[in-house]
């Protein structure tokens, strides 16, 4: 056994799935053998340690937060253990992804009214500069709380794209418009009349897999659709705003020249939303 983890494989061979005090010392052990293997191995142990047992890890945690239902006081005692945006623990991979899942699972059974607010404030503090990639990627399911009585996911998601977090956003906007196909297209509308859009295709090819499935690929190592009874919808009204924003907002030529590279009747978009620039 390799000495740099151990403490994070006994506590593995040792804890019972759904277990919650099991959880804490696991987490604990996580986060010091992920700073031993930096330390003594760097980058490529570190990351061997994750493809080998962070999937591990999150069933266990995510077994132990759904085993009476969403176990939210649990969740919130774990993540106030360790915080997002703070750089200093290596627990945001496993807990992002966990309260991602969590989040996805309250709004298709109960809702988005029932999604505790501290979950949004949480995933929308996670960064991919001291929270790493797994957790940053796992945290753009911030979109699934859109309409919530409480948090103004639409707005602040283009706040944060304004103040050149575009990466973000579209990842939010993604998981978002898996919830809300119509307040999705409304949101890719404002982020595409907004100064600080470059990338514009980009943000619009974040719409692409709603046709083509029921719930984003993230957070990882998580099948929805093996315990969630939800079918995405986008309407033909629907699909038509979404043409006509994007041919309101991006130059025909544009359009038609990336047309091919799209699930989207580009060319139709500039054809029948953008004839006026067009001349």
């Amino acid at each position: 056994m390799p000495r740099d983890i151990a403490p994070l494989t006994n506590k593995l061979a040792d804890a019972t799935p759904g277990e919650q005090s099991d959880v804490y010392s696991l987490l604990a052990a996580w986060d010091q053998s992920i700073k031993t293997a930096l330390d003594r191995g760097g980058g490529s142990r570190f990351q061997e340690v994750m493809r080998r047992y962070l999937e591990d890890i999150i069933d266990l945690v995510d077994a132990a937060a759904t085993v009476d239902g969403i176990e939210w006081a649990f969740l919130e005692e774990c993540v106030e253990a360790y915080p997002p945006g703070v750089g200093d623990h290596y627990c945001s991979s496993i807990l992002a992804n966990v309260v991602a899942r969590c989040v996805i699972r309250t709004r298709v059974r109960e809702g988005v009214e029932a999604i505790p607010t501290w979950t949004l404030d949480y995933l929308a503090d996670v960064t991919m500069e001291e929270d790493g990639e797994w957790a940053w990627e796992s945290a753009a399911a911030f979109g699934w709380g859109v309409g919530h009585p409480e948090v103004t996911v639409s707005d602040r998601t283009l706040d944060r794209a304004n103040d050149g977090d575009t990466s973000w956003a579209m990842g939010v906007l993604e998981h978002l418009t898996f919830a809300d196909p119509e307040a999705g297209v409304d949101l890719l509308d404002r982020l595409l009349q907004s100064s600080e859009t470059v990338e514009d295709l980009l943000f619009v090819s974040r719409l692409e897999p709603v046709f083509e499935q029921d719930f984003p690929d993230f957070p990882q190592y998580w099948d929805p659709q093996q315990e969630l009874d939800y079918r995405v919808v986008m309407s033909d009204e629907v699909h038509e705003r979404l043409l006509a924003v994007v041919g309101e907002s991006i130059h025909p030529e544009r359009l038609r020249q990336f047309d091919d590279s799209y699930r989207f009747d580009l060319e139709r978009a500039a054809d029948e939303y953008a004839a006026e620039t067009d001349t």
